[in-house]
């Protein structure tokens, strides 16, 4: 019995989907990285760079729009909400936030080029706050240099030997202590290609007072890059009172929530994600919410229960 041509296409999708590749029909369009394209992110026409991946990414109805329905669900508790957008790059989330929430965000964006275009972006929406800062653990000039990858950056470790490969960044505690107005953000967003558990660490002390909902990437390739610990920082944030942890995978399909105190499956969690690339997806997205943010996590965990799957119970 022969397939027919739809049934092979889809066929063939699902055998390269077990491997965790997706295979999309788009146009080949080539573009030279300098070249800037308009493309419409949520329901703002935004100019992203040349090589940029995220239209075909946006081509999944679910790519990034966990962190703006948070956001709204967060927003009902606290109608002063801001939100800290450290790797902001050229404000994609940005526009798909503000499609959905209109909130104060303060964007952290280091890289010049991307820095330049974000200005750009943002210039059609109101409290957009943009800072140009690599943040780090620490205040000061590091030995690393930054990598591009497409649309992206990160931060990677330098030989000694290389010479002028130096950057400086500071710590979000002290970028804090210098725009206090932005000390009481609710909820903070790093994506920084696994920059992130430094980035948290140079803001505990902000982490620790106002107890911000975090979203962050977690990339345990990378954390070994960098020689960071997931599960180390998984215990600091439990240390300070935060209780409760959702996991998504990176095309923004909800996988598990649970307690900071469940050790082990937090281990078998952190295990799953390989350098040798043997699972479906590269790395997860998590929320993070204190003990006094129980109500909103309980809330958001049934709402996303409920756009994924129609059903909670």
């Amino acid at each position: 019995m022969f397939l027919n041509k739809k049934a092979l296409k889809k066929f063939i999708k699902t055998i390269f989907w077990s491997f965790g590749y997706r295979i999309d029909r788009v146009p080949f369009v080539k573009k030279s990285k300098d070249e800037l394209l308009n493309s419409l992110v949520g329901k703002y026409h935004i100019f992203l760079t040349g090589d940029s991946q995220l239209p075909l990414y946006l081509r999944n109805p679910m790519y990034s729009t966990n962190l703006p329905r948070l956001v709204k669900v967060l927003n009902q508790k606290y109608q002063d909400l801001i939100m800290i957008d450290v790797g902001a790059n050229v404000g994609d989330t940005v526009a798909l936030t503000k499609s959905v929430c209109d909130i104060p965000i303060v964007c952290i964006e280091g890289g010049q080029d991307y820095f330049n275009i974000l200005k750009k972006n943002i210039v059609q929406f109101k409290n957009i706050y943009a800072f140009q800062y690599f943040f780090g653990d620490k205040n000061g000039s590091i030995g690393s240099k930054l990598v591009k990858n497409n649309e992206t950056a990160r931060i990677i470790n330098s030989d000694p030997r290389d010479k002028g490969t130096a950057i400086q960044v500071i710590t979000l505690d002290n970028f804090l202590e210098l725009n206090s107005k932005f000390k009481n953000a609710k909820i903070l967003k790093i994506d920084t290609d696994g920059y992130d558990l430094k980035i948290l660490r140079g803001g505990i002390n902000y982490i620790g007072e106002t107890k911000p909902v975090l979203f962050f990437e977690y990339d345990t390739v990378y954390f070994l890059e960098q020689k960071d610990s997931g599960i180390d920082m998984f215990k600091r944030l439990e240390s300070l009172g935060y209780s409760d942890i959702i996991f998504y995978d990176n095309g923004g399909k909800i996988i598990i929530s649970c307690k900071l105190g469940d050790h082990l499956l937090l281990r078998q969690l952190d295990n799953y994600i390989d350098k040798d690339f043997r699972t479906p997806f590269p790395y997860y997205d998590v929320a993070v919410f204190h003990e006094e943010d129980t109500d909103i996590a309980d809330l958001f965990v049934k709402n996303e229960m409920m756009f994924f799957y129609n059903n909670y119970e």
